[in-house]
């Protein structure tokens, strides 16, 4: 079955009124006609439309002709909706952002001020010395550090006291989002403190957003503990999806860095 043109068959309005009728019971061409109040030949140019497109079948009984729904080729129309219905992660994200998004304008309209702290923590399969590279090595970082139908365009972690954070992602329509910072604390293979902003077309902080990642070992070999705090704070109305997305938008960072240290785990020489 031609998926599009049956879609497109019964989007017409007669032909869906002849599949809504024939979904009761067969018809002949002249009882469907019939109940259309439609003339007989313009009633079979439709019969032989859905015929062609598989969704009925006409059986020619001597000089009667009997119309019914193809109940297996609608079983196909069924499965391939049903797959489009099946709930995907990202659909999910975006009801928890979009509610996210009101609940921060809400805050903001009331006089609120605009500052979080998210806390995440992960049960990760890797060592804590894998999962260091990968938030330190920006080669590593580059392919995990951006939510889905984003792509990132520049990544940067300098992993030492000052050092630089600069992420800018990027949207298939070509729209650009940047944030710049520094790191304040580092102990290598454990904890690691740094800023890392959205910035404005000058680059100016929007507001200040502060990560503190902490790692220890897992309680089963191969695994790592990761907590991840984020705070923000000192954002207006503007701000407020931005301000609403950490949350969602990190956990979908998470989903992706777990992804890739599963990737890494068979090329990577060091201990899991």
């Amino acid at each position: 079955m031609d998926i599009q043109q049956a879609l497109a068959v019964i989007a017409e309005p007669t032909r869906y009124r002849i599949v809504r009728l024939l979904a009761v019971a067969p018809r002949t061409v002249g009882e469907v006609a019939a109940t259309l109040g439609a003339l007989q030949p313009q009633t079979t140019k439709h019969l032989q439309a859905l015929e062609a497109a598989g969704v009925v079948r006409i059986h020619r009984l001597g000089r009667r002709r009997v119309a019914r729904l193809d109940r297996e080729a609608l079983g196909v129309l069924a499965e391939w909706f049903g797959a489009l219905a099946v709930s995907a992660s990202d659909d999910d994200a975006l009801e928890r952002y979009e509610g996210a998004v009101a609940r921060a304008e809400a805050r903001a309209e009331q006089g609120e001020p605009l500052a979080v702290t998210v806390e995440l923590a992960r049960d990760l399969p890797a060592s804590a010395d894998r999962i260091w590279r990968a938030w330190t090595d920006s080669a590593v970082t580059s392919r995990w550090w951006s939510p889905s139908h984003f792509a990132v365009t520049e990544c940067r972690m300098d992993a030492v006291r000052g050092g630089q954070v600069a992420l800018t992602l990027r949207e298939p329509d070509g729209a650009q989002y940047r944030s710049t910072g520094r790191v304040r604390e580092v102990v290598p293979g454990s904890r690691l403190v740094y800023e890392l902003s959205p910035v404005d077309d000058d680059g100016n902080p929007l507001f200040e957003v502060v990560h503190e990642v902490e790692l220890e070992a897992g309680r089963s070999a191969g695994t790592a503990a990761l907590r991840l705090t984020i705070r923000a704070a000192g954002a207006d109305r503007r701000a407020a999806a931005m301000i609403a997305g950490l949350e969602p938008g990190w956990e979908q960072l998470l989903d992706g860095l777990e992804r890739v240290l599963i990737a890494d785990a068979g090329n990577d020489s060091s201990p899991a």
